[in-house]
């Protein structure tokens, strides 16, 4: 009976153990100690480099930053909207990798860190969002829709990286 006793307790300690290990491994970070905003970014694209040069979001380190921008969202003109430019890489849907709630997701451990979306870069151009800009209309429903984007994917912010207003058919 005392070994029934021992056995039961020994089982206990070890969940207890276990449970403290969890508890222990997701505490939350706090970041950068040094008082100063450091930004980086997280390139789409970076993860089709060849070789040693790949760099996936898994790759991230987020005690380095207090905030990073996910590049590049795009824009539909024709939606006054946001929209992916690598569905199989930023959504989950039809099996992709997620790469919005992936990054969004290490706020959970790290609440210091701060999240943003960037639209547009360089091969984007500058048409559509001279386009976007000079209509009324398109602009109430851009930022209806950013505000929409940006809260289902719990983002924390919008980068608009326009290159350039005025060049490549702005």
């Amino acid at each position: 009976m005392a070994s029934s006793y021992i056995k039961t307790g020994n089982k206990l300690l070890l969940t207890l153990l276990v449970i403290a290990s969890i508890a222990c491994s997701a505490k939350a970070k706090t970041g950068p100690t040094h008082g100063k905003l450091v930004v980086c970014y997280i390139s789409t694209w970076a993860v089709y480099r060849p070789g040693n040069g790949a760099y996936a979001i898994e790759n991230f380190d987020p005690n380095l930053c207090t905030h990073v921008i996910y590049a590049f969202a795009g824009l539909d003109i024709t939606q006054s909207a946001i929209k992916s430019l690598d569905p199989w890489q930023d959504l989950k849907e039809d099996y992709g990798k997620g790469g919005y709630e992936h990054l969004t997701g290490f706020k959970i451990t790290h609440p210091h860190l701060k999240v943003s979306l960037a639209i547009g870069g360089w091969n984007e151009g500058s048409k559509n969002y001279s386009l976007l800009v000079a209509d009324p209309e398109q602009r109430r429903r851009f930022v209806k829709q950013v505000t929409t984007f940006i809260r289902k994917y719990n983002f924390d912010g919008l980068d608009l990286d326009w290159e350039y207003p005025t060049q490549r058919g702005g």
